[in-house]
């Protein structure tokens, strides 16, 4: 059986956006020709281990898969109607997910993770970074370490 997320680790994630938004430029960003979308993107999350950790448990309540390109494909469209470009800047794409999460919220369109009511693009940054570091939902030994 699935552990609950802690409250620590939902404000971890809610404040990623935030806290990436502080970290010095020099992060190593990789080239934008040898990186995919999906490495983009989970890049970007402040703990991208404690995120997976909530989308694997996002994924289990809904009893679906990972599949990081289709995540990846869903979240970049998004932020794309919020003016980011795959290749921009980090900080274009913290404003771009900051502007989401926002809209989201102010349209109710959230999903629940143990209780928690979190913006839809959160939830799945959390199963981009399940499905990209490898831990698919129904192994139960990745479910309660975290």
């Amino acid at each position: 059986m699935a552990r609950a997320i802690s409250r620590r680790h939902l404000l971890v994630l809610a404040g990623a956006g935030l806290a990436a938004a502080a970290i010095p430029a020099s992060l190593p960003w990789f080239e934008q020709e040898r990186t995919s979308l999906a490495d983009e993107l989970v890049s970007m999350l402040a703990d991208p281990g404690s995120a997976a950790t909530i989308g694997r448990q996002w994924l289990a309540s809904i009893e679906r898969g990972g599949n990081a390109s289709v995540y990846a494909q869903k979240i970049a469209k998004r932020l794309r109607a919020h003016g980011w470009r795959p290749g921009d800047e980090p900080e274009k794409m913290h404003a771009a997910i900051a502007a989401r999460v926002r809209h989201e919220f102010a349209h109710d369109d959230v999903v629940e993770i143990s209780g928690w009511q979190i913006a839809r693009t959160d939830a799945e940054l959390c199963a981009l970074a399940a499905a990209s570091l490898g831990a698919a939902p129904s192994e139960p030994e990745q479910m309660q370490q975290g």
